[in-house]
Formats: C-alpha cells, structure tokens, sequence
C-alpha cells in the first residue's frame, strides 16, 4: 500500500510541467534509492547508489545507460515464515551486495511549469555477490546474474534552466533462484531444500523511490527559440519540418549464434513508419529469408517482423548517426526450415534487439542508411525471453542491414519569408506605440482648440506630425529597395520644393490663409473626410507660428490669423464628434437587431423549440454629405445557414499488413464521419486480405484526436470499436483499440494507425490517405 501511494503521490505532482532542452543533449544524473526487496529474495530492505548517462532527444525523449550498487545490505530469513526457530536463532547474516548495469529509455511529457511528468523502462544485469563461507571460515564468495527489467513513474521539479531534481516510483522485475542468496557452508541445508522445493517463485518484484539531480549539456531550452530559429534549423537539418511518413526498402544480413541450429541469411523486406521529429521515429519492419547464404528471391522458411525506436544523435545535412532499439518476433516454419547441417531443431521465437547506424542524405526526400544490431533471442522450452534467468542463457546474433529511406513531409517554412515577417512584426510593434500616442494627442488637440489655446495646439500638432513621420519611415522600411528608393527620390524633391518657396508680404499672406479656410469650406462638398480637411488647417497653423511665413507677419496679425485658423479646427472638430457619436449609436442599435431569435410553441407538455437562427450577411456603407454630417446604409442579403447533427469527411483507402498466427497484407476502405458539438469521430472500415486462404475484416470504430502543441502538424488520435476479422490464420468478434496519427497533406490526410482486435489476437498495422470529396 506504501508503495501505491507514493507512485500516485508522485503522477500528482505531475500534473502540471516545464519541458527542458530542445536538440540533442547530454544527461548526467547521480541517484539515490530506498528499496523493497521481494521477501523471497531473502535480502533485506535497504539503499542503492548509483547514476545515469546518456543522451536526450528534444523535449521528450531519452536515452540513459544506468549503474547502481548497494550500500549495507544483508541477507534475512525475517518473513518467510517457513523455518524453525533453530534455523532462524542459527542463521548467521551475511553481506550482499547488488550491483546493477542496464539502459532505460524515458519519456517526458512536454509541458510548461515547473513539474515534468515522465515514465521509464528499462533494463540490464543485475549481480549478486553473497559472502557463503562457513563460520570463522575465509571468505568465499557466490556470485550470480540475472536479467532485470524495470518500468517507473515520476516527475521532474525545474531547479534551472539545464538542472532538475528527479522524483521516481520505480518496480525492478527480475527471476532468481534464492539459494543464490540463503545458500552458507557448515550449516544445516535440510529445512533450505525443503523450503526451495515448495516454493515455486522465482520471479521477484524489487519496489524503490529514486531521487536524482539531472544535468543537461547543450541543446537549447525552447523559451529560447524564435520562428526564425526554428526554420533555420529545419532548413538545414533535411528541409522538412515536423512530421515524416518513411519508406524503407532494405536487405539485411544475419550472423547467427554457433549454438543454435539457425543458419546465417541474407534477408529482403523493408521498414515504414514515421519520424515524430528531427530527432526520433517509430519504425515497423518485414524481412524474408533467402535460400542458401545468397541474396536472391528463392525464399526460405524463415522470417522476421517487429519495430524499432529510432534515435539521432544530431539533425545536420550531412552524414547522421542514430541508434536503434527494438525487438520483434523471428516465424520459423519448424517443420520445412532446415538450418545449420542440415538439421530441422529451429523454434520460433521473440527477439530483442539493440544497434547503430548512419544515414547519408542524398537530396531533401532521399538517403541511404546502413546499421549493425545484436539481437538476443532464449531457447528456452516457452522459446521467449520474459523465462530466462542469468545472461548466459540468451543467444546473441549479430544483424547488418542497409537500404534506401525516402520521407514525405512538410516543406520547412522559407527563412526569408520569416526574417520578412519578424521585421514586420517590430515595424509594427513600434507603429502601434506611435499610434497610441498620436490618439492621446488628438484628444488633447480637441481640448486646445476649444480652449483658443494657440500655443498649445502648435506643440501638440508638432508632436503629432513628428510621430507621423516616424509612422511613415518605418513603414517605408518594409517596402522592397527599389519602392524604398522611389520613396527617397519623392521626399527629396518635395524638400526642394519647400526649399525653393517664395517669400509673400503680410497683405499676401493675409489672403492666403483667408483662400485656405474658403477653400475648406468650398472642399466640404468634394469627396474627403474632416480628418483630411483638418490636416490642411493644422500645417497651415504650423507654418503660421513656427514656418517660414513667421517672419512676414506682426504679432497682432499673427494672433489674428492664428484665431481664425482655430476656430474652423474647432468647428470642424466638433463636427467629427457629432458623427461618432452617431456611428456608435447605429452600431449598438444593428447588434440588437442581430440578437432577434424565433421559438416555435408547440402544443401539450413539449418544451418549447428554438428555431436554428438565420444569419443573414449585412454590407454597412458610412456616407458624408455636403456638410460633412455622415450617415449609415445597411443592405441586407438574406441567406440561410442549415446545421445538422453528422458531418460526412470523405472516405479514405488503406493497405498494411495484419500479424496473427500468419502475416497477411490487407486492403480496404474506411468511412469518416464526425458530430456537431462533440469530439467523436465515427470510423467504419472494411478490408480484404488476399492470400491462400482471403480473409476479411469489418469493424466500426470511434475515436477522439488529441491536439498537440502549436508547430506541430501531426494529430494523434485513439479509440475503441467492435468487428468481425478473420486474417492472418486467426478469426474473432471482438472489441478493438485504435492508436494512431494523420496530417494533412494535398488536400487530404495522410495517415497511420494499429488496431488491436480482442486487444492480443489480431494486430493491424494500417497506411491510408484521406480523400475529402
């Protein structure tokens, strides 16, 4: 119960998340652990030290070698109650020491806080060495190994940019034999023999909570990156983007364990999946023995099919190492395949397996890979690993394989376009500021000209026309150069021209502006707003009190003309405040309009019904009369908008392959329709396997996607359905689960998705495309 409650405690914490660094990156982490040991393993509770290292892959996925080793333990015979109390008063305790040598994968769910949630698996060696020498005897050692596997919980809590403490609920699986641990010379092993003899279990449980500091090396943290980053590094790793569907025709090369009766054979087939990222993919693959040690299409009875996590240590154009890790099953036809010397005692069996490779891109969509894997197989009578006790027990084979890979994705997004877009993006940012201040000015102007103040309305009007300027020259600063030249050469000659002014006499100038404010008004009836008329007004009142026509006029004379130039801004202004107002009132009156509803009474007890609403389409035309009094004009277009309740998507064709007690490739169609108002989504599918012996499949299925972050073009979806399939040597009426992804593409979506059908009997690896008709 202890146990349960920490591992939930700790998924708790997870709740909410900071993802670390994107890129690849180093992990260091030094660890420490309190254990509980299953008491059949006779060692006592007690604490393990140890650390990890490895690589990370983006934000989500990692790769650590693991050591660890014990501090203090010993063996007990507390809790077995199976022994006499003589054999428990004589039991002498020992030291032991457990030391520990594995891999794990982890997996971190990507999130925005300062908790991490991840899950672990993982596995290795695990060495017992137990001190069994006779009282005041020397001391002797028995040492002894077994395989371990291991699954965890936890979360990571934010200390820093790069470093995070790690809280983990972690259970170890592992088989052992506990005379390994009790065995001691000189003493009584009658009451052990018999205890052994009863006790059939030898698979163990160890439970622990870890704490660990996690450092990461390199990479970047993804608060870190811009739009432009991003597209720069896309573009220079692949130019792709995102999400990539892989195509992998390749042979392969098998160098078998000289214990086994497996002969070495070339094998033919090829691998499909996608690419998550730049940095990690999901591969699943079939390859098909050939006869005699050559490569050629006389086909053998021996066959290979499973999947591989596939990881790159760095994301350039150039040649790019990865790792593999996966596992499969190795279909041997035991009663046709003849191997090494011409015997026929090959089994069938599970496989795992672990490799290195490089892949050399030839263009965007094209390279060539080539990789070296060991693969671990157990002849055991079950003919699978998840029996097997000590290392030695396992067959190792050594697995080269080459081929071409072409992917399909998403064109990076172009540099320059961006780099256009972030300069926009900041012209922008600082017209908005301009502009702001501008409105407060404008406010402050009206209030100037009411109250005559000259002086005031000149400096707020060369505030304004300053900020203006400064609207327009970053402005100009998007244009292309040859429209930004075009631009230098207007202004130039608009200053040569201010430049080139005569000057007039005060009676000339007097006339000027007494023709300017006529001409405001004889304007009024021609097609322009206040706005533009009060600009005319506001240059003219600047050149008056600050300009060049200055100079030319007396005090008074300067006064005077300076009043009537304000009392037609004035006029005008409170103008322009008429028409607001009215535009707002208008405004409020059209939205209520909108709001109108229709609800049909129906007779009895029914409750009412809400007519679905009619939204008409409505083109608002704002008209200025001669005196400048605006007005609004609404036409409406009555057009209907039907709801329902089913939306029909399209239809989409599929192929792959079903796995049984056979392999079978199937071809088929699937229907897709979703529902208003609801995340479902109705998926019915009929296929065929053609073979030796057809079999079919038809299934109706409802799933939900989940979206994912923004920038990320897959869409993930799952689901559960119910069908009829008889494929690959198996037939059930059964429920399935759906797992899988799509992303849009020409119009469509491509997509991949497995169903489990009964959840273990029949498993469907299915590639589609989408059509929306």
């Amino acid at each position: 119960m202890k146990k349960i409650i920490t591992i939930c405690a700790l998924a708790i914490l997870g709740i909410s998340g900071h993802a670390q660094m994107k890129d690849v990156t180093v992990t260091l982490q030094p660890t420490a652990s309190y254990n509980w040991f299953d008491k059949n393993t006779a060692i006592e509770d007690g604490v393990m030290y140890g650390g990890r290292i490895g690589f990370g892959f983006g934000e989500a996925i990692e790769l650590r070698g693991i050591y660890e080793k014990s501090a203090n333990l010993k063996n007990t015979v507390d809790g077995l109650n199976f022994f006499s109390s003589d054999f428990v008063n004589n039991f002498n305790s020992r030291n032991v020491q457990v030391e520990r040598i594995g891999g794990e994968f982890k997996a971190n769910i990507p999130t925005r806080g300062t908790f991490v949630p991840f899950f672990t698996f993982g596995g290795g060696v695990q060495n017992l060495k137990v001190d069994v020498a006779a009282v005041n005897a020397p001391s002797k050692e028995l040492k002894s190994e077994q395989i371990y596997v291991h699954v965890g919980l936890g979360t990571q809590i934010k200390l820093g940019t790069r470093i995070f403490l790690n809280l983990e609920a972690k259970n170890t699986i592992f088989n052992m034999n506990p005379s390994s641990v009790l065995y001691q010379e000189g003493q009584d092993q009658t009451e052990l023999e018999n205890w052994l003899g009863d006790n059939s279990k030898s698979r163990m449980y160890n439970w622990s909570v870890l704490a660990g500091l996690q450092l990461y090396l390199g990479g970047r943290a993804p608060e870190e990156y811009s739009a432009l980053d991003r597209a720069y590094k896309n573009k220079f790793s692949g130019g792709l983007g995102g999400f990539k569907l892989i195509f992998e025709p390749a042979g392969a090369f098998v160098n078998f364990d000289n214990d086994t009766n497996f002969a070495d054979s070339y094998f033919l087939g090829g691998k499909v999946g996608f690419d998550l990222n730049n940095y990690i993919g999901i591969r699943g693959y079939y390859f098909q023995a050939t006869k005699d040690e050559k490569l050629s299409f006389d086909w053998d009875d021996m066959a290979m099919y499973g999947g591989d996590f596939v990881a790159k240590l760095n994301v350039s154009r150039g040649l790019v190492p990865y790792i593999t890790l996966g596992g499969g099953y190795l279909n041997v036809n035991e009663n046709k395949y003849i191997g090494k010397d011409g015997l026929t005692a090959a089994t069938s069996g599970y496989f795992a397996k672990g490799g290195l490779g490089l892949n050399i891109p030839l263009g965007r969509n094209f390279e060539v890979f080539g990789d070296a894997s060991m693969m671990f197989t157990s002849e055991r009578a079950t003919a699978d690993l998840q029996n097997s006790i000590a290392p030695d027990e396992l067959k190792k084979h050594v697995m080269y394989s080459a081929g071409l890979r072409f992917q399909l994705g998403k064109k990076a997004d172009d540099t320059d376009d961006i780099l256009q877009k972030e300069i926009d993006k900041n012209v922008d940012a600082k017209t908005r500021a301009y502009q702001k201040r501008i409105d407060q000015l404008e406010s402050e102007l009206s209030d100037a000209y009411k109250n005559n103040d000259t002086k005031k309305a000149v400096e707020i009007i060369e505030e304004k026309k300053d900020l203006e300027k400064r609207i327009q020259t970053e402005e100009d600063s998007k244009a292309a150069p040859k429209e930004a030249k075009s631009i230098e050469k207007e202004a130039t000659a608009k200053k040569a021209a201010n430049e080139s002014r005569v000057e007039m006499t005060p009676k000339e100038l007097e006339d000027l502006i007494e023709k300017v404010i006529q001409g405001v008004d004889e304007d009024s009836r021609k097609p322009q707003s206040n706005d533009e008329r009060m600009d005319r007004l506001e240059r003219l009142l600047l050149e008056v009190n600050t300009g060049t026509y200055r100079g030319n006029l007396s005090p008074d004379m300067q006064q005077n003309a300076s009043q009537k130039i304000i009392d037609k801004l004035n006029e005008l202004d409170r103008k322009i405040d008429r028409n607001t107002d009215r535009i707002d009132n208008l405004n409020g009156s059209m939205q209520n309009q909108n709001q109108d509803k229709t609800t049909i009474i129906t007779s009895g007890n029914q409750t009412p019904v809400t007519a679905p609403q009619v939204v008409q389409s409505t083109e608002t035309k704002m008209v200025t009369d001669k005196d400048g009094n605006t007005s609004i004009k609404d036409e409406t277009e009555n057009k209907g908008v039907a709801k329902g309740t089913v939306v029909d998507e399209g239809f989409s064709i599929f192929t792959g392959i079903a796995v049984a007690n056979e392999v079978a490739l199937t071809v088929g169609v699937r229907g897709n329709y979703s529902f208003s108002n609801t995340p479902f989504k109705f998926m019915p599918d009929l296929y065929l396997a053609p073979g030796k012996d057809t079999g079919f499949g038809v299934n109706a299925n409802v799933v939900v996607d989940f979206p994912v972050n923004k920038g990320v073009i897959l869409t993930p979806y799952a689901g559960l359905g119910l069908g009829y399939n008889q494929a690959a040597g198996r037939s059930t009426f059964s429920p399935n689960l759906v797992i899988g992804t799509s992303f849009n593409l020409l119009g469509g979506k491509l997509f991949a998705d497995y169903t489990a059908h009964n959840f273990v009997d029949i498993h469907r690896i299915s590639i589609g495309y989408k059509l929306n008709l």
